[in-house]
């Protein structure tokens, strides 16, 4: 009987767990703007909705050994104890073996191999490639298929657009370009732009990429998260590493790179 009330307790639990839990993921969802960020969130999403069900047995499992017996009762206090322990521990491997199999399959191994073919040569000839230089306590991007060392908004700030739907393949350095007798002497950083759900560490001395795709068009005025910020811990100035990021159209993105240039060769010519 005991095993019984168990497990309805734990189907119920587990029921109300994983719709308490899809509930979040539709309402967070929308946060996203990148492909990458969705695949990444609905593989964690995959292993959670998986794992919550395995959490939830045994835990119910620890708590239910601990719960007082009836007076006379000489049934053993826990449920591995049983007569047919053989049975249940032969189950148990099955299943622990079986969910190991499935997580390494998916999303461990489908999931990785979307990520990777985006970095394969084939599949990233057309990519915006966007050079990212981290600094203590900078971000400095360029965009060398334009000639841009540098790019800025209005007041001076560095600032960072994107088209919207075109690949971005981010090459991400840390560095001072303002030390040239050492251009690596910096610390590590981690590349973050919270609406895309993913990030990178940038280290000295390493060049890493970063590819991501917007899906929407977004601006840092309109989506505080919508931004680069560094993920890393880099000293006293990192809580302010930060820059705004603007997702506009190809049509909005030529007109902003025809202005980077002119402002850029007046900048020269002073």
């Amino acid at each position: 009987m005991d095993f019984a009330i168990f497990g309805v307790v734990w189907l119920g639990a587990s029921a109300l767990a994983e719709w308490g839990w899809l509930h979040i993921c539709r309402q967070s969802l929308g946060c996203l703007i990148s492909n990458e960020g969705i695949l990444a969130y609905h593989a964690f999403n995959f292993v959670t909705i998986v794992l919550l069900p395995i959490f939830l047995f045994v835990s119910g499992l620890i708590v239910f050994a601990l719960l007082p017996r009836r007076a006379g009762d000489e049934r053993p206090p826990h449920p591995c104890e049983c007569p047919s322990r053989p049975t249940f521990a032969s189950c148990w491997s099955v299943g622990t073996i079986a969910a190991n199999l499935l997580l390494w399959l998916h999303p461990t191994v489908f999931d990785m191999q979307k990520i990777f073919a985006a970095q394969l040569p084939a599949n990233n000839r057309h990519d915006l490639v966007i050079d990212v230089t981290a600094r203590q306590w900078e971000w400095i991007f360029s965009y060398p298929q334009y000639h841009l060392r540098q790019t800025v908004n209005a007041a001076g700030l560095d600032e960072l657009v994107i088209p919207v739907r075109r690949p971005v393949d981010f090459r991400l350095r840390s560095a001072d370009p303002f030390h040239p007798y050492d251009i690596e002497a910096d610390v590590i950083h981690s590349f973050w732009i919270p609406a895309f759900g993913i990030k990178e560490d940038v280290i000295p001395g390493e060049t890493r990429n970063e590819y991501v795709m917007a899906t929407q068009t977004a601006s840092y005025r309109t989506n505080p998260e919508v931004r680069v910020q560094c993920a890393e811990v880099c000293g006293p100035g990192h809580p302010w590493m930060e820059a705004p990021v603007r997702i506009v159209t190809a049509r909005q993105f030529r007109a902003w790179i025809h202005r980077q240039q002119r402002w850029q060769r007046s900048r020269a010519s002073r």
